[in-house]
């Protein structure tokens, strides 16, 4: 059986068990494998993004604050992979894909990369917020009142912006992930997983404490490092998936029953500025369907 025909009945499987994969689930409540056991080998590298922190239940090991209903976890029971490695972890940059042991605050945790055989079929990956800074700045903008400086002012009123160069400094470095990914599993297919929709033009300032301008700058910021991986997935000829499409309308200025992404004021159970448990099941959903309909630029 080809890797697309696996994919192509596990996603209308999966579009059919949404609403059940979007529930907490505890480790070992699943139901049983809607597929053959015959399913694929699937490994997700990445950070925070993908691992879903603070979304119920907690995954080993601890000090990755990764979920057992992140995406990649949500994307593994609906297709029923035969053997599924989420080794995402919060924090992580790419250094810690490719070859840097992470050190959490409850340990260390192998190189992600490391998790790879040469028969895994599918491996997603999630990885560049880290690299650039754009997390660690983005949750240092939270403002009480509009009366306040915005973050915007400090960042990108000294000319080049800093989130830019950034960005064109990682394309290599993301490059060379890639190739070490497909050294590690010449066969697989490697999907690039963009970040999403976090919030709406303008933002919500009544509802989420973001000056209306560093909504903007923080999106177009998340906007330009999807773009620069899409362009590099086209020349690496490997896929990327635009969560962007899949959020908008579901970002953190949404009604709690609509949001995908939390903002400060938190409407789940969920880290700030991350993926509640409903928007990881949105992109493995979306994710599955992808897989299913859209050739490999393998």
């Amino acid at each position: 059986m080809s890797l697309h025909t696996k994919l192509v009945g596990a996603a209308a499987t999966l579009v059919a068990a949404t609403a059940v994969c979007a529930a907490p689930t505890r480790p070992g409540s699943d139901p049983a494998p809607t597929i053959s056991t015959t399913g694929m080998t699937y490994v997700a590298l990445g950070d925070s993004a993908a691992a879903a922190p603070l979304v119920p239940y907690q995954a080993d090991p601890p000090g990755c604050l990764k979920s057992t209903n992140d995406y990649p976890s949500v994307l593994a029971r609906g297709i029923g992979a035969r053997s599924f490695s989420d080794v995402t972890c919060s924090g992580a940059t790419t250094a810690d894909v490719t070859y840097r042991a992470q050190q959490t605050r409850r340990g260390s945790v192998a190189p992600q990369i490391d998790a790879i055989g040469v028969d895994t079929e599918l491996i997603t990956v999630t990885i560049g917020g880290n690299d650039i800074g754009l997390a660690g700045s983005a949750s240092k903008c939270r403002r009480a009142s509009l009366s306040l400086p915005a973050c915007f002012d400090d960042l990108a009123a000294t000319g080049e912006d800093r989130f830019s160069a950034a960005i064109r400094r990682q394309i290599p470095v993301w490059e060379d992930m890639v190739d070490a990914i497909r050294t590690r599993a010449p066969g697989a297919r490697i999907v690039l997983v963009g970040y999403g929709t976090y919030v709406r033009p303008g933002g919500c300032f009544g509802r989420q404490p973001i000056n209306p301008r560093d909504a903007d700058y923080f999106q177009a910021k998340v906007d330009e490092l999807d773009e620069a991986q899409r362009a590099l997935a086209t020349r690496k000829q490997v896929d990327f998936f635009d969560t962007r499409p899949v959020s908008v309308g579901h970002d953190m200025c949404a009604a709690a029953e609509d949001r995908y992404f939390e903002g400060f004021v938190l409407s789940h159970e969920a880290a700030p500025l991350h993926p509640n448990g409903m928007g990881a099941a949105a992109v493995a959903n979306a994710l599955a369907q992808h897989l299913a309909t859209t050739p490999t630029n393998t």
